[in-house]
């Protein structure tokens, strides 16, 4: 037997603000990171000892609403030629931190970097132990590590789940010049 729902003027109104309280959160932000594509607002972390033509590498950052959820995607710097950095790093599923801008000596550097994404709902994860190698920076050009994600539901019905594929890439924002993932290695599908 199936019953009809309707909807009274109250559940209507219920409804109404619970939307217009979840479009008040735009502006939601993972802890104290920047939520929104700046890099002239970030002070990058120094590990080039003061280098004047220093090449600066910026993590990307977006953030989005899905069914009014705001969520924040982003990319946090852990480690420089095997070296953790300060701090950085996932103590749980929910607890990750890292740079999002690096200065660094002009050369070849290895980057490790976690991949989060996390909502205004207080849910979320992230992902650890990407990696480029032997990434060749210029002295004094900008790069950004960025992102882009596959996503799909898999599973049978009433046990789905959500898969995410992320795959990374960083670019010379002068040149506009792809240096990783190097042509010899990009995936095609």
């Amino acid at each position: 037997m199936f019953r009809r729902y309707a909807m009274t003027p109250l559940k209507w109104a219920a409804l109404l603000l619970t939307v217009a309280w979840l479009g008040g959160c735009s502006d939601y932000h993972y802890k104290n990171y920047q939520g929104d594509w700046a890099p002239e607002r970030l002070t990058p972390y120094d590990l080039s000892d003061n280098t004047t033509d220093a090449a600066l590498v910026y993590f990307d950052t977006i953030r989005y609403r899905a069914l009014g959820v705001p969520f924040h995607r982003l990319l946090l710097a852990t480690a420089v030629d095997g070296q953790r950095i300060k701090g950085a790093g996932r103590r749980s599923i929910l607890d990750v931190s890292g740079e999002q801008a690096l200065k660094l000596k002009p050369g070849k550097h290895s980057l490790q970097w976690c991949w989060l994404s996390m909502n205004a709902l207080g849910t979320g994860g992230a992902m650890c132990n990407f990696a480029a190698t032997d990434v060749e920076l210029q002295p004094g050009q900008r790069y950004v590590v960025t992102f882009q994600t596959d996503e799909s539901i898999k599973g049978p019905p009433g046990r789905e789940s959500l898969e995410i594929k992320v795959q990374s890439s960083i670019k010379n924002l002068d040149t506009k010049e792809v240096i990783f993932p190097p042509a010899s290695m990009a995936q095609t599908e």
